[in-house]
This record gives structure tokens, sequence and C-alpha cells, in this order.
């Protein structure tokens, strides 16, 4: 069995172990569940550094090694926020999610092909590598962002027991923790944006060129922007706290999907045929 296949079937073990933890809460099962997600982010990055020493160089050349590392950078940024915030049921969608990311990967070619000279540059490390741990605190923030929309009307608003009872389905101020994960990719994403147009500058000798990839990457970062300040407007249109959570959490799935097309869905452009930035499966 190939080493992608048994980090797939570690992932899908994973989300049982979380959703177990959720049904009969212990320390043991949080533990294994965690466990079981920290294996399956060493397999993973056990592909990204298998697939480096085969190709000769960092595994960002082509689409199917960008998802496999995408993949192990949303497993590392959510080990991460497990730790500080014990986050529960997330674990479940979380690893989900980061194994829809390698089986989409199955589906791309896997041949290894010599980089254009361009890619050959420091810069290409420190951009893809800001931008994927952006995107991975993004994913994160989806996942955070469908539960708290599903669990959201179970939510019971009787008088004096509402916040227990709340407690019960969401952990308190769970609403809140989309936004701080997003206010820790978005460093990441300016900082992908920032070092992507200093790369341009030397290898093509523009900073910006309008090119399709770097317009839908200017349209995921505003769309971001957008989400860390809404919350400031918000209160100021008179809209109450219960309603403001719901509009961005909305958002943040908008965003995310904003993030999709940007990584992936530029392919299939016929516009961006011709971009240097897209992920070529070809």
């Amino acid at each position: 069995m190939s080493l992608i296949n048994i980090t797939l079937i570690v992932y899908v073990v994973a989300s049982i172990a979380y959703i177990a933890r959720e049904i009969w809460p212990s320390a043991g099962i949080r533990w294994a569940s965690l466990g079981l997600f920290i294996l399956a982010f060493c397999l993973n990055l056990a592909m990204v550094t298998k697939r480096s020493i085969e190709a000769g160089h960092p595994p960002f050349s082509n689409l199917y090694e960008s998802l496999i590392f995408y993949a192990c950078c949303t497993t590392f940024v959510y080990i991460i926020f497990e730790f500080v915030y014990n986050f529960r049921i997330v674990g479940a969608l979380a690893s989900v999610l980061s194994m829809l990311i390698l089986l989409y990967a199955t589906l791309q070619d896997d041949t290894i092909r010599p980089i254009m000279p361009a890619l050959k540059s420091n810069w290409m490390l420190v951009h893809v590598v800001t931008y994927m741990l952006g995107y991975a605190a993004f994913g994160i923030s989806f996942v955070t962002s469908i539960i708290f929309l599903v669990a959201k009307p179970f939510v019971k608003k009787t008088h004096g027991s509402s916040r227990e009872e709340e407690k019960e389905i969401l952990p308190r101020n769970f609403d809140k923790l989309s936004y701080k994960i997003v206010a820790f990719g978005f460093p990441f994403l300016t900082l992908g944006l920032v070092t992507g147009a200093v790369w341009a500058k030397k290898a093509w000798g523009d900073y910006w060129s309008w090119d399709p990839k770097e317009t839908w990457s200017l349209i995921t970062w505003l769309a971001y922007l957008v989400y860390l300040h809404t919350p400031l407007v918000l209160p100021k249109m008179n809209i109450n706290k219960s309603k403001a959570a719901v509009m961005l959490a909305i958002w943040l799935l908008i965003s995310f999907g904003i993030v999709n097309f940007t990584f992936v869905g530029m392919n299939y452009l016929p516009s961006a045929e011709d971009s240097a930035h897209v992920y070529g499966s070809k």
C-alpha cells in the first residue's frame, strides 16, 4: 500500500476518533484522537519530504506537490490550535478537510518534471510556505464556521440558562475562534503576497503584472481584510451580535471559496493558460 493511501486511512480513523471523543468525552479518547491526527501529520510530512528528495527541489512545482504540502500545512495549523483551544469536534472536520485535499491530489499527475529557472529561487520557498500556512488557517476557519452555522439553530435561548445550554453544544465564544484563526493566517497571506511580488520582480522584472493569478490573490487578500474589519462596522449599523456572528461565518465560507478558486480553480480558466503563476498538472 502506498504512503498516500496509508495517510488517507489514518486521516479517516482520526476523524472517527474525534467524533467518538465528542460522544464519549474522556481524556483517553482526547489524546488518542490527537495522537492519530499527529500520526497523520507525520505521514503527510514524510510524503512531502520523500517528494522533495525524489524531485530534487521543494514540492511546489505542480498541483500534485502543492496539494500534498497544503494538506500537511492544514494538519500542522490545526494541531497548533488544538493545543491552544481544545477544539473538540473541529478535529473531525479538519481531518476530513486534509483527507479531501490529499484525495484530490491523487487525481493529479504526479510525474516529476524539471522546473523552470524562475522557480529555482529561495523566494519561491518563502512565498509558497507562507501562502500555504495562510490558506491552512483559512481552511480551519472554514471548518469552525460550518460547525457554528450548523449548531447555532439548536442553541436554546431560554432566560438564565442559555449560556450553559450553549456551552453544551458549542464552547464559549466559539464564533470568536474563527476570527482568531483568520487573524493568525492573515499575516502569512500578506507575507506571501509581498514575497510573491518581490520574487516576480527578480524573475520577470515587474512587481505586479495583473496576471489572473495575481488578481485573484489580491481579491483573496481583500476578502479576509474585509472580514477582519467588519466586526468594527456591524455594531454601528445596529446589527445585533447574533446576526453579526452568522453574517461573519457566511462571509468566511465565501472567502474560502475564493481561496480554492485562486489556488485550484484558476487552472481551468482559458485566460490562465499562459500564466507562469498557475500550478500546472500538465
